[in-house]
């Protein structure tokens, strides 16, 4: 649940969010219906707000998904019989007088939701019609974000996922995404720079606080950058973005809060979310799974595929992007004019020809391209095909 999709859920949601949030906590897990029998937008819409209700206070939800020739209720039951840690159930029921009943363990809830067709229109993706400024890849999982309308605003994609419009407390400078602990936004709120998490649970930003002089509400019409954040210590954590062009680094240790620019030249996403890919020369190329490349006069060698110290030749009039890999062997991603190439030891292929920028990923052999303020389409490296198109339209 990110911030500001509450409040768009409107004011049932938020009642029945706030009735949830009273239960007995439970210790073990709360075990909750992937598919309900007879689904409709009200039940879901209930579920949701159980879901989240639960979350927030700390609870272990799972969600199970039930075999196609049994009913949820058997198998939500079989599995607290067979767990080491027995949980509680969770049952969602309408019995046709527009009420929806739930049960949680032993205690009982009675809500009223909407009409079925306002339920439909609240579950609708929440970035509809949204903008999609300055899209970003922040990490090396499957998520893109962009800046919406508003400074304070970003859109958040991932496969399989809904589109989600987050509103945030201020104006925001840099984003990422982090699966299972939320979105962390470098925002600001009267006159300070701080790192604001959707999850209130995850504190471990929570010293990175300063005043600034200038506005990030002007930032935000010129970029967004994503967040990369370095928290191997527990008593010394920062985290980079990118303004005007240049990096920074926001680091805290006991005593002291910096912010001030990067002494590296490279700055990206290990695969490990709270750590980052650091390079002061600048003079090498990462890829996925600790590989590298390195600049030599007839191209660039590789290290780390098993097959070290193998050159990839580039032409003089081609630029070199980035360093990925598909097939268990590097490429280089390249860009001559239009035309995005990958190039490996064995041969070249074209990736896509766009005119305008292109967003490299930094864990997948993924590039995007923008093709209208309402469409980003993400293509895969090794074979040039459209692998989503991320619409707001």
């Amino acid at each position: 649940m990110h911030a500001g999709t509450e409040a768009e859920l409107g004011p049932e949601f938020r009642a029945m969010m706030n009735a949830l949030a009273g239960t007995t906590p439970h210790p073990g897990r709360t075990l909750l219906p992937a598919d309900l029998e007879n689904s409709t937008a009200r039940l879901d819409l209930v579920r949701l707000a159980v879901v989240v209700a639960l979350e927030r206070a700390g609870e272990q939800v799972e969600v199970l998904s039930a075999p196609p020739h049994r009913g949820w209720l058997a198998t939500l039951r079989k599995a607290v019989s067979q767990s080491r840690h027995p949980g509680r159930t969770v049952t969602i029921a309408e019995n046709g007088d527009g009420l929806v009943r739930v049960t949680i363990g032993e205690e009982r809830f009675e809500f009223r939701p909407p009409s079925e067709q306002e339920c439909r229109r609240l579950l609708e993706p929440g970035a509809r019609g949204t903008v999609l400024r300055f899209p970003v890849f922040p990490s090396q999982g499957p998520f893109l974000l962009a800046r919406g309308h508003r400074p304070d605003e970003v859109v958040l994609w991932e496969p399989g996922s809904a589109m989600t419009r987050v509103r945030l407390p201020g104006p925001v400078l840099a984003a990422t995404y982090v699966a299972r602990t939320g979105l962390y936004a470098l925002i600001e709120v009267d006159g300070d720079l701080f790192v604001h998490c959707d999850n209130d649970h995850d504190t471990i930003m929570d010293n990175l606080r300063i005043p600034i002089d200038f506005s990030v509400a002007d930032e935000a019409g010129r970029d967004l950058s994503p967040l990369y954040l370095h928290a191997v210590e527990s008593w010394d954590y920062r985290v980079y973005f990118r303004r005007a062009g240049l990096w920074w680094e926001f680091s805290w240790s006991p005593g002291h809060v910096t912010l001030e620019p990067s002494n590296s030249k490279v700055h990206q996403p290990e695969r490990y979310p709270f750590h980052t890919v650091l390079d002061a020369a600048g003079v090498s190329l990462f890829a996925p799974s600790r590989h590298t490349a390195a600049r030599r006069d007839n191209g660039w060698v590789t290290w780390g595929f098993g097959r070290d110290g193998e050159v990839i030749p580039v032409p003089p009039a081609e630029e070199v992007l980035g360093l990925t890999e598909f097939d268990d062997r590097p490429a280089l991603l390249t860009r001559e004019g239009d035309v995005i190439r990958a190039r490996t030891l064995e041969d070249v292929r074209t990736v896509v020809e766009f005119d305008g920028p292109v967003l490299r990923h930094h864990g997948l052999p993924w590039v995007a391209v923008q093709r209208s303020a309402y469409l980003v389409e993400i293509v895969d490296v090794a074979t040039g095909a459209v692998l989503h198109r991320v619409n707001t339209a």
